[in-house]
């Protein structure tokens, strides 16, 4: 017997179960982020007109860098300093541990654990220089592509944001915290463009690492959800 595209394609469409259409769209979203980082990382090792931009954007924002307004995003970058994430996320962590909540607790280990290795795997790997020291606004020892913080705070404040609105029944609630989730990752993000500690496209790199490994702790939730749920039906 062939294969039967027909009923696959069925199936990946179905609305009432997690393996059918919302896995389905979280699929095609992890494969769309892939590919964009795989391109943006393709172009650097390439050295194609990306890294062109790269330069001339970080010579733009140092042009028009103003004392007060560094001094702002510096206190912003430190949300996604190491120390910072540690104890946010610790602390995190041991409240999912004492609600017993242990699918988010795993989800969310997935998420910073995976961008964290991800991340800190790709510097080596890449081993791309950091902007030069005559426009940063202070040092950094480690590689520069992908961004660190840009690719944590995707991962780590948006799991946040998702517990959020996971344990949220109002819709105007849920917009707030999706809202205020993208602000500060955003935020974060432009904070090391600002300071030029990272180029626009290791940031925009961090930011899609971050995204592929949140995708990957809300899938392992939602099927955390959707296998007990069955099994509780068939009880």
């Amino acid at each position: 017997m062939g294969f039967n595209w027909k009923l696959f394609i069925k199936k990946r469409l179905e609305r009432g179960a997690f393996t059918g259409l919302p896995l389905t769209i979280f699929v095609v979203i992890f494969l769309i982020l892939l590919g964009t980082f795989i391109g943006i990382t393709t172009s650097i090792v390439e050295s194609s007109p990306i890294v062109k931009l790269d330069n001339s954007f970080a010579q733009f924002l140092y042009v028009q860098r103003v004392p007060w307004v560094a001094q702002v995003f510096y206190f912003i970058t430190g949300f996604a300093n190491q120390l910072t994430i540690v104890i946010l996320a610790s602390i995190f962590l041991i409240y999912l541990l004492f609600k017993k909540e242990t699918a988010y607790l795993y989800a969310a280990l997935v998420a910073i654990l995976g961008d964290e290795a991800s991340v800190y795997l790709i510097k080596i790997f890449i081993n791309r220089p950091r902007p030069i020291l005559d426009i940063t606004y202070y040092i950094e020892k480690s590689q520069s592509f992908p961004s660190g913080h840009a690719g944590i705070a995707v991962a780590f404040f948006g799991f946040i944001t998702y517990y959020l609105i996971s344990h949220t029944s109002e819709r105007n609630k849920k917009s707030i915290v999706v809202l205020l989730g993208i602000l500060l990752v955003l935020l974060i993000g432009f904070s090391r463009l600002y300071l030029i500690v990272h180029f626009l496209s290791d940031v925009l790199g961090g930011f899609l690492i971050g995204g592929l490994w949140l995708v990957a702790g809300i899938v392992f939730r939602e099927h955390h959800f959707y296998t007990s749920t069955l099994k509780k039906g068939e009880k």
